[in-house]
């Protein structure tokens, strides 16, 4: 009925998460034992306390009812009691017969009809502990008459008040005598969940141990993982007990190595759970060490009757210091999961992982106590649900750890690939800032050198061609000194940078333009834009566009023979347009086909791409030549 009301439970709780169901699965697949048919189960037995090498027949031997807790039937007592069951019916011969016995603690010896099947173990002190195997006897075809058998058990154990732990006091339970076949898959199934799950689990714990290890001593800010490692290393030392053989040490030094290892998980444990939000405190980790020193210290200078009330209490105080530290724990995590966050999603991240993390401890807080009451009221079905939750709660609490250094090593790679994008923008911007500078620099360094180089034309050669065309007999020494005079003065307006107003240029240009074709006796007609411009040239424009105005008046005066000439100004679109126009008769075709031949064309052209301009040039016989010049403003 109990079985079903947790199934009913577990089937109406669908959104359970994978990790819980992991857990509990065990927890609800105990409590789940078939009935089974044809089998007789002895509840009543004769039992004497006598170390005799057979049953004691002539001694006083009361009846007892199984299962039989020397903890309540023999208060205090140590050494082997003998049980006795008699067999009144007959048995039947066409089934292989076996005898399963639950829980027999510790060692015991077992005759049917005076034939010796079993001696397991040490009947005297040492006397090894063995409580949580459950045990299968087969019996030989022909053993059991059929009526008037007998059957005699030697048990030896060890009164509670010597040892840590009442589930590990001597006692039997009932023996069942049934069908080989059913009674041995009964054993398989306790045997799995008594010995073989807890030592699978503790091998699982072993690597688990390992791989935090190996994490913790890679990455300096993961080092609280060694006390979960640690905290993994000390139980499986501690749930040994459960499945180890025969130890030939005395009872009190077993028993105080036992209960050594209680101070070592409490300090491991609260350890972790405090580092593990980065609280760290000396007067802490003093008293934990302090603490895992006298425990030991203490329970070895007990008297051996007193053992149990000793290692009871320092449970008690060791277990609150636990559960202290996990509601610490828990606590300190919700308020950090209810905290501001940069980013919504680290909010609803933290909050998910304390509801696991609190899954995970509660589950912890709970095996405590199941220890606990195991330990004091023996609860054999307690020992062995904490043999298995109390694994798969550190597995995952380990997993855990895991996964979150997983997720912190992928956020930082994350980051690290957005710093190496900043780091990469940022060289860009300072490659970028850089190559400004330096063409300031050399713009800075340029202007000054044009400057020097000015000044010295301007006040050397300039001074030397003005003295020339001034004391010149000659009169066409002096006409070329003015011309170079000339030449140097555009040429040092050219390296002083200095823009010139259009307005200004076009004046200059037309008074030139309309001096020397007047003396050449060419009619010039210039056609200038409208007064109200306001654009600049930079200086090597403004020296450009002189030259080429230079070069386009000498080839009309030299090659074209004409007699008028009409120069058209104008501003479209950013654009300084230049339209030169004459009546001659034109540009040869001899040269090549190519106007860009002879007459200064090319270099003309030249220096209009100098300016990202462009200089378009048509000719034709009969009717002259139109240069046509575009330069951005």
């Amino acid at each position: 009925m109990h079985s079903q009301r947790i199934r009913r439970f577990a089937a109406s709780q669908g959104g359970w998460r994978l990790l819980i169901s992991a857990l509990l699965l065990p927890l609800l697949l105990l409590g789940l034992r078939p009935a089974h048919a044809q089998e007789l189960v002895l509840r009543q037995a004769l039992a004497v306390a006598s170390d005799a090498a057979e049953f004691p027949a002539h001694a006083d031997a009361a009846a007892v009812q199984l299962p039989d807790h020397w903890a309540s039937s023999r208060p205090g007592f140590s050494g082997a009691v003998w049980y006795r069951f008699k067999l009144e019916g007959g048995s039947s011969q066409l089934l292989r017969q076996a005898l399963y016995i639950e829980q027999v603690c510790s060692n015991y010896q077992l005759w049917v009809n005076g034939v010796s099947l079993v001696a397991r173990g040490r009947m005297l002190d040492p006397i090894s502990e063995r409580c949580f195997e459950p045990q299968l006897i087969e019996l030989p075809p022909g053993l059991l008459r059929a009526a008037g058998n007998v059957i005699d058990i030697k048990v030896a154990g060890y009164a509670k008040q010597v040892l840590g732990s009442s589930n590990r006091a001597a006692s039997l339970s009932a023996v069942e005598l049934g069908e080989l076949e059913t009674l041995a898959k009964r054993q398989a199934r306790a045997w799995f969940w008594q010995q073989t799950l807890p030592l699978q689990l503790s091998a699982m714990l072993v690597l688990m141990a390992l791989t935090l290890t190996l994490l913790a001593l890679r990455h300096a800010r993961d080092q609280h993982l060694l006390f979960l490692a640690g905290l993994m290393a000390c139980w499986v030392l501690f749930s040994n007990r459960l499945w180890i053989g025969d130890i030939p040490w005395p009872r009190a030094l077993v028993e105080v190595l036992i209960a050594s290892l209680l101070p070592l998980l409490t300090l491991c444990a609260v350890q972790y759970l405090l580092r593990a939000l980065g609280r760290q405190d000396k007067r802490i980790d003093q008293v934990l060490l302090l603490q895992a020193l006298i425990a030991p210290t203490s329970l070895a200078l007990t008297p051996l009757k007193f053992q149990f009330v000793a290692v009871s209490l320092w449970s008690l105080l060791l277990a609150a210091q636990i559960l202290g530290a996990l509601g610490w724990h828990l606590r300190q995590q919700w308020q950090r999961a209810q905290g501001p966050h940069s980013l919504p999603r680290q909010g609803k991240q933290q909050r998910r992982q304390w509801w696991i993390t609190t899954t995970l401890l509660g589950l912890a807080a709970l095996s405590v106590l199941l220890e606990l009451a195991a330990q004091q009221f023996r609860a054999p079905a307690g020992a062995s649900l904490t043999a298995v939750v109390v694994p798969l709660v550190m597995l995952g609490m380990g997993l855990q750890a895991v996964l979150a250094l997983a997720r912190a090593r992928q956020e930082a790679e994350a980051m690290q690939h957005q710093l190496e994008q900043h780091v990469q923008e940022r060289v860009a911007d300072i490659e970028r800032h850089y190559n400004q500078m330096a063409e300031l620099k050399l713009e800075q360094v340029t202007e000054r050198e044009r400057k020097r180089i000015a000044a010295d034309l301007h006040d050397d050669l300039g001074a030397k061609l003005l003295t020339i065309v001034h004391t010149s007999e000659s009169d066409r020494i002096s006409t070329l000194a003015r011309e170079a005079l000339e030449e140097m003065r555009l040429s040092v307006r050219g390296l002083t940078g200095k823009p010139v107003q259009l307005l200004d240029a076009l004046g200059d240009w037309r008074a030139e333009v309309v001096s020397r074709l007047a003396q050449a006796n060419i009619l010039a007609e210039w056609k200038a834009p409208a007064e109200d411009i306001v654009h600049t040239l930079p200086a090597r424009a403004y020296v450009q566009t002189t030259r080429i105005f230079r070069e386009a008046v000498s080839n009309i005066i030299k090659h074209s023979g004409g007699t008028h000439c009409v120069v058209s100004c104008s501003v479209e679109d950013g654009y300084f347009i230049v339209v030169i126009q004459d009546n001659g008769q034109g540009i040869p075709m001899e040269l090549d086909g190519r106007l860009d031949r002879g007459h200064g064309m090319a270099s003309m052209k030249a220096r209009a791409k100098q300016m990202h301009g462009q200089c378009l040039v048509e000719s034709g016989p009969g009717w002259g030549t139109v240069i046509r010049l575009t330069i951005p403003l």
